[in-house]
Parts: structure tokens; sequence; C-alpha cells
């Protein structure tokens, strides 16, 4: 088997785990927050000046997946904060997130949030338990005590020898659409929600081996608009999938009321990572829908 090459990137790319990624832009980190400066080194949990505190670091909900984007997180920094460190305990390197506006509810205090992102690869504890640690700095140099937010990352059974998935930030309806390597002269043999097996249309007396091994979509979420808070799904290869070229696309089927969605899609392959990131609009859920349709997102090899 080769490992993956990108062959063609839409969008922003991360390439988280690569061999060769710049050790100081955050990219080889499991946890990451968009906009923030990130620090190499593992944020430390020791040691301590009395203040300032944070206090009440929060998210919409404190479960995770692999792979999660745009995770919301908000909390409340101490009185003459001017910064909050961040940083998911064990990772590589921690951010720093500059305090916004004084808090309303906590005298004296500030509010900070940013959207942060992590790994398919990030590794949790006993009960999938990872957490965040937050530290609130100074100006002259003060950092206080560390705060733990506990989360939990759910890891859905994903694990494959190839792994396609797509995720997205607001409650849309997106569409997963992947390509598999062309057969000849059988034509185009895709992925998507209303043909979820790889397996090619009119197959008769496939075993299970057969259609786990063609791949799978493993869920269809936001579908219609019903709204399942889900917003990611997986093209799921358990055994060696077909050698060849495979294209990734994402369908806007509808916005669902909402103004934007910002989406990533990531391909897992021997540990590899490859990864872009874009956004879709009300012009994007006007095009049609259906087999072929979508905005290219990846294109690689396996």
């Amino acid at each position: 088997m080769r490992p993956l090459a990108l062959g063609l990137v839409i969008g922003g790319l991360l390439c988280g785990g690569c061999a060769g990624a710049d050790p100081s832009s955050g990219q080889q980190a499991f946890f990451r927050i968009q906009g923030a400066q990130y620090i190499p080194g593992p944020i430390d949990i020791t040691g301590h000046d009395p203040a300032p505190m944070v206090s009440a670091p929060s998210a919409a909900t404190l479960e995770l997946f692999p792979g999660v984007a745009n995770k919301k997180i908000s909390g409340s920094a101490g009185p003459n904060s001017t910064a909050v460190l961040v940083g998911l305990q064990g990772d590589v390197g921690h951010w720093v997130v500059p305090v916004q506006d004084p808090d309303q509810n906590t005298l004296g205090n500030y509010t900070f949030s940013f959207s942060a992102s992590f790994s398919p690869l990030t590794p949790a504890g006993d009960g999938g338990v990872v957490e965040l640690i937050f530290r609130a700095t100074t100006r002259d140099g003060q950092i206080g005590p560390a705060q733990a937010l506990p989360m939990t990352m759910d890891t859905p059974q994903i694990q494959g020898a190839l792994v396609i998935s797509l995720t997205w930030d607001t409650e849309a309806d997106l569409d997963l659409h992947v390509d598999l390597p062309s057969d000849g002269d059988a034509g185009v043999n895709e992925i998507w929600s209303r043909k979820p097996s790889g397996l090619p249309l009119g197959t008769v007396g496939a075993t299970v081996d057969a259609g786990l091994q063609s791949g799978y979509l493993d869920f269809d979420s936001n579908s219609q608009c019903v709204i399942d808070g889900r917003r990611a799904e997986n093209v799921i290869f358990p055994s060696t999938p077909p050698s060849g070229r495979y294209i990734v696309r994402v369908d806007t089927f509808s916005l669902c009321a909402e103004t934007t969605a910002r989406w990533c899609v990531r391909a897992l392959a021997n540990n590899q990572v490859f990864e872009a990131c874009g956004q879709s609009t009300d012009i994007d859920a006007r095009f049609p829908h259906g087999q072929g349709a979508g905005l290219q997102a990846l294109v690689f090899d396996y």
C-alpha cells in the first residue's frame, strides 16, 4: 500500500502530525485554537501566583468527538488579566488567548472566548476524559493557578484502514461525497447519502467482507434539516480499501436557516492526517444536489 499523497486541496491546509511540520506553528498539537498565538511546550500546571484566577470555563457541551472543529469555549479571567494560557494537558504546546470585554456578571473580571479544534488522533484518558487547562496572566508577568475543564472524548467506531471525515460548525445540512478509484469503463463509483455503500450498483451476491472493504457512510447528519447536533459524517474502510485516486467533495444541501457553515474534511490512514477547511454560504446551497454534487475539497492517492 502506498502512503496517502495529497494531490489537490481547496481551502486551507492543515496536516497535523505530518513529517516536516513547523513545531512553532501548532500544526503538530492535538488541540488548536483558531487565531491564537502558539507556544511550544506543555502548559505548566505547577507553581503559580495567587492571582489572577480563571473562573467558569465552559462549552455548550462537554462532549467531543475526534476531529471536531470550531468548538466554542469561553470563560472569565480575574482582575488585571490581559490573556489566558490554554492547553490540552499532556499536549506538545499551548496557546495564548487575549481577554476581551469586562465581564458583566463578575465585577473586575474579563471575558474570553475562542474556537478550537481537536485532532482525530487526540488521546484520551480513562473514560475518554481529556482536560483543558486554563491560566490567567497579567501584563507584568503574573500567572495564576491552573483551572481544569474536563471534557469527554466520544470515540465512535470510526477506526479503519482509511477514514474520510467531514465536520462542520453550525446546524446546517452538509453532505460528504467520496468518489472511489475508477474501475475501467465502469464509471464513477461514489459514496454519499443516497448511496452509502461503495459496492457498485447492481452488485449481486456480495459478502459482508466485500461490503466492508468497499467502504460505507456511517451517518447522514442533520438530514433534511432534522437537526441531530452531530455535524459529522465519515466514510469508513475497516479493511484494505481499493487502491487509486479518491476525490472528496462537500455538498451544501441546505444551511437550515444558518448564515454560513465552516467545515473541515480529513483523510486518515497509517496515522497520517490530511485536511482541508472551507466555508459554505447561501450560494453553495443553490447548486444542484445529488450524485457528483459538491465542492471538491481533497484529492489523494491511496
